[in-house]
Formats: structure tokens, C-alpha cells, sequence
């Protein structure tokens, strides 16, 4: 729920909640939201409101209208096309980690994985989530690329929403023998890293994305 106390803006709140809710499928597709009718549940005025309106126009979940904002769930072509652009921005972050960064990203990663494993041992879905964006979101942090940091900022919290739900959902079905092989390609790439050469650092993304079906191998 929103809490004025948090360091964060109560419109950014707001986005955060109702990202989780359309791509959760908590929300249908086509289904019209108000201000004034969003800002009574949440107990907000409309300025906050408004501003989650705006900010989920701009990730493409909400279609704005003179009658208000229309949800807009993710179609299975643009999930895809969204890890498309995740592929491409993440080939680019591994393969050009600062040497002087390098050791670090390093054991960052093998600490993400290990956690991740942990996690799926006691079946902790948030938790497995968390190490995973962690994992995918660290080389971006030591990259010296400006516009590649603002292109994965516009899809950070995007990509946080779905990939926490497809987790939840994973582990929901029982699938843990596909997250024990999804933990192993993450380690596949950590040995990648130790080799530094880029082309076996692609290759190890390449085969992260193309098992978890994300891409089209006949694209990438």
C-alpha cells in the first residue's frame, strides 16, 4: 500500500503498484481507470495519480483517453520484443565491464547465483527474483556508457515487474527443475567472465535467453 513515510514519491508508488497489478494480470486488458476513482481506493489526490497514469503510458501499459486511462497487458509479441531490447543492452553491459571492475562484478554474480540457489532450496520465489534482477542489473552499474545506462534505466522497474511475476508463477507450477537449469546458465556466464573473452560472454548470455525462450534464436 502506499506509505507517505517512504523515501519515494507517492505517484511513484502508485506506478509501482498498479505495474505489478497489470502485469500480474490483476488488472484486464481494456479495463478503464480513473483518477478520481483510483485516487478514492488509494487515498491519494489525483496529482499522484496522474503522474502513475503518465509513467505507464510511457512503459506502454496504459492508454490514455478523454474517459480515462485504459489497461493495456502485454501481448506475448511484446514481451518478446521487450527481451529482444533486454538481449541487446545486457550483450552490451557484460562485454564492456571496466577491467578495473571486473573482480568485482565477478563475485558480485557468484554471490547473486549462490543466493538464487539458496532460494530455490527453500523455495523462496521473491527472494529468487531479487538475486536475479540483482545479477542482471549490477554490470550496468560500472559500464562507462551513458546513453546505454538511460536506455536500461527506461526499462529497469519494467523488467523488475515481470520478471518477479514470472517467478512467482514458476514456482507456483512446481517448475523447479527449470529454475535449477535457469541458476546454471547464470553460472555459465559467470564463467564467461573469468575467461574475458566476449564472444564466450555472449555466447553464455545467448544461451540464457534462448533456453528461458525469450528470444528467437534465428534473430539473435
Amino acid at each position: 500500500m502506499i506509505d507517505p513515510k517512504l523515501n519515494i514519491g507517492l505517484g511513484e508508488q502508485l506506478t509501482d503498484i498498479l505495474r505489478m497489478k497489470i502485469v500480474g494480470g490483476g488488472l484486464e486488458n481494456g479495463l478503464k481507470l480513473t483518477e478520481t476513482a483510483i485516487a478514492s481506493e488509494y487515498g491519494l489526490s489525483r496529482a499522484p495519480v496522474r503522474e502513475a497514469f503518465r509513467n505507464l503510458e510511457y512503459e506502454g501499459l496504459l492508454d490514455i483517453t478523454k474517459q480515462g486511462a485504459v489497461v493495456k497487458v502485454l501481448t506475448e509479441k511484446e514481451v518478446n520484443e521487450f527481451y529482444n531490447v533486454r538481449y541487446m543492452l545486457e550483450s552490451f553491459a557484460l562485454s564492456h565491464i571496466p577491467p578495473e571492475a571486473r573482480d568485482h562484478i565477478i563475485r558480485f554474480l557468484e554471490t547473486s547465483v549462490d543466493r538464487m540457489e539458496l532460494a530455490l532450496s527453500h523455495k523462496d520465489a521473491d527472494e529468487f527474483a531479487a538475486q536475479d534482477i540483482a545479477f542482471h542489473t549490477k554490470p550496468f552499474e560500472v559500464i562507462d556508457h551513458k546513453f546505454i545506462k538511460l536506455f536500461w534505466a527506461n526499462i529497469d522497474k519494467l523488467c523488475r515487474a515481470i520478471l518477479i511475476v514470472g517467478t512467482r508463477r514458476q514456482f507456483g507450477k512446481g517448475e523447479f527443475e527449470y529454475k535449477r537449469q535457469v541458476v546454471d546458465k547464470h553460472r555459465q556466464i559467470v564463467a564467461a567472465l573469468k575467461v574475458g573473452g566476449s564472444e564466450e560472454i555472449l555466447a553464455a548470455l545467448r544461451n540464457h535467453f534462448h533456453y528461458n525462450s525469450w528470444i528467437d534464436k534465428k534473430e539473435f
